[in-house]
């Protein structure tokens, strides 16, 4: 019995279980107690309303007769009647004479009075003659209210008790004990262990939840075991392939080891092997940089030595026309007409020594533009657009037969800080370039001129619809003295003085291998400077001319 009774104590959903039907039944009893005493308040005070009701209806004209006769016995018998009558306890009548009768003690507080005026009936005229004062004392129904309530507390605080009690004892049989065991039996479970299936007393031939629970449990179990016991294999085996894995390991580093003094040696006939192709890349670079050298000095040599031996030719023509002005003169037999024929032919021989003398001057200067150290030309803000427009104007007008549509594609507020007269030379040259050659078998050529700026890098695609650059010259393009139209007065050192102005702004040049527009195409990249202008002392910016 003590077993039962701790174990009911102390069973946490026994006590929770009760707790809770305590305090709810509580709650019922103190609202429906309530709600009754209120019933029985109002019931109270009801009654003594029905009797001052009564007083009224029976008491009055006789009261207000007897005072009228003054007859105080029949008054004081009257007086005694009513103050017997149940919760009055204070009568009093005051006529117009001012006496006053008085039947019981009044009572200060806790009390229902009401007053009468007393009439008397003579004939049709009713005659006031005093007052009726009747006062109840409530402190009777306070003390039969307060007795219900104890009573009625008590019952159902025993009656919730002995409920709350058998719900626990219910609880404890039909859950908590079955909860219990459940604990116990879950706490035992060893799966090395013989499975010992789970059981719970049954109540009834009827099978419940906890019978259902025992067997899902016990099927549960069965499972576990079977993948316990897999597991257990599967350990085994993967120890087995532990012990397989290292043996691997062990064997791949001997292979390692074999493999990395190969590659050691290998290595050391690589080294040696490089050793060999960098002296022959030095022996090709120096034959390479021969070859250019001659080239370059051979260009340089054939395209001066022309107008010099022009220049040479006319300077000896010169001198028999002299020498021949000079007889002439001395002759006496000279005319005017051979002295203006002998001047002549002596102009038209300055003529050619002049036009043959710029000639290899202009050629000696776009030489040194070739060469020349332009970096160190100050640098400046200018519209790129404006710029490129400008430079192509400029352009144009050395090829003003041409008819060639020149469209730009790029931001016309774009500015940038850079080298504009490298900048001039690298589009004069690609553009003069095309207006050489592109357009010979074209009615009408397209030059579509791009340009978009990624971070500080300025990108410009320069492309025309026009023949085109032949795999083979594509290689020699940026080469001094290379040109395909040599016999029309080309010098080769466009794209050449293109490409070092292009080096010199720290950027590069290149022949695209393929053009949209089916022609060729350029590409130059470069660094610049984006200037940033101050919202409030912003000026429009430079126009160059």
């Amino acid at each position: 019995m003590q077993t039962f009774t701790g174990r009911l104590i102390k069973s946490p959903i026994g006590r929770k279980l009760t707790l809770s039907i305590v305090l709810f039944s509580s709650i019922i009893t103190l609202l429906t107690t309530g709600f009754q005493l209120v019933n029985d308040y109002k019931g109270d005070v009801d009654r003594i309303s029905r009797q001052f009701t009564s007083i009224e209806k029976v008491n009055l004209d006789v009261l207000a007769a007897s005072i009228w006769v003054i007859d105080e016995r029949l008054i004081n018998t009257q007086l005694n009647g009513l103050i017997q009558l149940p919760d009055i306890t204070y009568i009093s009548i005051n006529d117009d004479s001012g006496q006053v009768w008085i039947a019981g003690k009044p009572t200060p507080e806790n009390t229902i009075e009401k007053s009468f005026e007393l009439f008397y009936s003579s004939g049709s005229d009713s005659i006031p003659v005093g007052t009726l004062l009747v006062q109840a004392d409530l402190k009777a129904v306070y003390e039969k209210l307060l007795d219900r309530a104890i009573i009625i507390l008590l019952s159902n605080a025993i009656k919730t008790f002995i409920v709350a009690g058998f719900i626990l004892f219910l609880v404890w049989y039909f859950v908590t004990r079955h909860l219990h065991r459940l604990s116990q039996y879950c706490q035992q479970i060893d799966l090395d262990s013989p499975a010992i299936p789970l059981t719970f007393d049954k109540n009834d031939k009827k099978e419940d939840e906890f019978q259902q629970v025992s067997l899902a449990i016990n099927g549960m179990q069965n499972q576990i075991r079977r993948s316990f016991s897999d597991i257990k294999k599967s350990k085994q085996e993967l120890q087995e392939s532990l012990a397989d894995r290292e043996r691997l390991l062990e064997l791949e580093t001997s292979y390692k080891d074999e493999l990395s003094r190969q590659v050691k040696e290998r290595t050391q006939e690589l080294e040696q092997s490089l050793l060999v192709l960098k002296r022959a890349q030095e022996v090709l670079v120096e034959q390479e940089k021969m070859a250019a050298l001659g080239g370059l000095v051979s260009g340089v040599a054939h395209e001066i030595n022309t107008p010099i031996g022009i220049c040479l030719t006319a300077a000896s023509s010169q001198l028999i026309h002299i020498q021949e002005l000079i007889k002439l003169i001395h002759s006496e037999n000279a005319t005017l007409e051979e002295i203006n024929s002998i001047l002549e032919e002596y102009q038209e021989s300055c003529e050619l020594i002049v036009s043959n003398i710029t000639r290899a001057s202009s050629l000696i200067q776009k030489f040194k533009t070739v060469a020349a150290q332009q970096s160190l030309e100050e640098k400046r803000s200018f519209n790129l657009k404006q710029s490129l427009v400008e430079n192509h104007e400029a352009m144009k007008i050395l090829f003003g037969e041409q008819h060639v549509d020149v469209q730009f594609d790029l931001d016309p507020e774009l500015e940038i800080i850079t080298n504009q007269n490298l900048l001039k030379q690298i589009i004069t040259n690609i553009l003069s370039n095309a207006y050489s050659h592109a357009f010979k078998q074209k009615d009408h050529g397209v030059i579509l001129i791009k340009a978009q700026l990624k971070g500080e890098q300025l990108n410009i695609s320069i492309q025309d619809n026009g023949s085109g650059i032949s795999k083979e010259a594509s290689t020699h393009i940026f080469e001094p003295f290379y040109t395909t139209n040599r016999s029309q007065g080309g010098t080769g050192l466009g794209l050449s003085a293109a490409f070092n102005a292009a080096t010199l702004l720290k950027g590069n040049i290149k022949l695209e291998s393929e053009c949209d527009l089916g022609g060729a195409g350029f590409f130059i990249s470069f660094p610049v400077t984006v200037p940033h202008h101050d919202p409030d002392t912003d000026f429009l910016p430079e126009t160059f001319s």
